[in-house]
C-alpha cells in the first residue's frame, strides 16, 4: 500500500468517524430533549444506542464530576478526536505517526473502557458506540501501516 492510499484511508476512516459521532450526538441531544425519543439505531430493549447515549456514562467518560469543564458528551471528544487525526496524518514524518499512534492506543484503552462499561454495566447494545470502536481500529491499523511504510522510506 502506498504512502498517499494510506493517508487517505486515515482520513477516509476518520471522516465516517466525525459522521458516526455527529449522529450519537444528535441522538444524545434529540433523547434529553424528548423523552421516550427512539432512534434509527434503537433495535430493541437491549439494543438502544438512546439509552446508552443519555446515560451517565455518555458525557464526560463517566468519570468526571458533575459541574467540570469536561463533562462534555463523549462524542464531542470522538468528533475532536478524529479532526486531529485528519489533520496530523496530513504529515509525513515519523514523529508525527509516532505522536498518532500514542493517541490512538489512548483511543483504543477509552474503547476498552467503554466496551466494559456497556457489556457489563448497562448491558446493553449500541451499534453506534460499538462502530466508533472498529473505526478507531481501522485508523490504528492504517497508522501501523503508515509508521512501517515511512520506517522502511527512511531506511532507504
Amino acid at each position: 500500500m502506498k504512502e498517499a492510499n494510506v493517508n487517505r484511508a486515515i482520513i477516509f476512516a476518520s471522516l465516517v468517524g466525525i459522521l458516526v459521532s455527529t449522529y450519537a450526538m444528535y441522538v444524545e441531544l434529540v433523547a434529553d430533549l424528548k423523552p421516550g425519543y427512539k432512534a434509527l439505531c434503537d433495535i430493541s430493549e437491549h439494543a438502544s444506542c438512546s439509552k446508552v447515549l443519555t446515560s451517565k456514562y455518555a458525557k464526560g467518560l463517566g468519570l468526571v464530576s458533575q459541574d467540570s469543564l469536561f463533562k462534555v458528551p463523549n462524542c464531542v471528544y470522538g468528533i475532536i478526536f478524529f479532526c486531529i487525526i485528519i489533520f496530523l496524518s496530513t504529515f509525513n514524518k515519523i514523529s508525527v505517526v509516532r505522536l498518532l499512534l500514542c493517541l490512538s492506543a489512548v483511543s483504543l484503552l477509552t474503547c476498552v473502557y467503554l466496551a466494559y462499561l456497556l457489556i457489563f454495566v448497562l448491558r446493553d447494545f449500541c451499534i453506534v458506540c460499538v462502530s466508533t470502536y472498529f473505526i478507531n481500529a481501522a485508523i490504528a491499523f492504517f497508522l501501523n501501516k503508515k509508521h512501517a511504510l515511512l520506517c522502511a522510506k527512511k531506511s532507504i
